[in-house]
């Protein structure tokens, strides 16, 4: 009779190896998912703030911005700029001051996902006017 009750004991040991794995393995499931997620969202994250900042590099260098951004593919909506890809969003936002000396020109670039704002890159360019003596 004790050898029954060894194999049995013996049985119940061995399903509770099993039932540990398994959940083990379905806990580590978990967290490789919720790590490749997180990955992809920092490498898209990644991407787009070099994206904006090359729009802010490119349009430093331009007289008319709202021209540059019509020619890179960028839509007007009520003075806001915007460039979406697929899961996430480019704004820029224009403004030019004019000063009695020259104009200033501004720009915000701003980098959106799901409406959240991840980045803002503010710039600013002075071109001096003429001035009369």
């Amino acid at each position: 009779m004790s050898g029954g009750k060894n194999q049995r004991a013996l049985l119940m040991e061995i399903l509770i190896a099993a039932l540990f794995f398994s959940l083990s393995a379905s806990v580590l499931l978990q967290v490789f998912t919720t790590a490749r997620e997180y990955s992809r969202r920092a490498g898209l994250q990644s991407e787009a703030l070099l994206q904006a900042q090359s729009l802010v590099g490119r349009l430093y260098a331009q007289e008319d911005e709202a021209a540059a951004l019509k020619a890179l593919g960028y839509e007007e909506n009520d003075g806001v700029w915007t460039w979406q890809e697929e899961d996430y969003c480019l704004t820029v936002s224009l403004d030019r001051e004019e000063t009695p000396s020259g104009m200033l020109h501004t720009l915000l670039v701003r980098v959106l996902s799901s409406d959240k704002v991840i980045a803002e890159l503010p710039a600013a360019r002075y071109v001096p006017g003429e001035v009369g003596l």
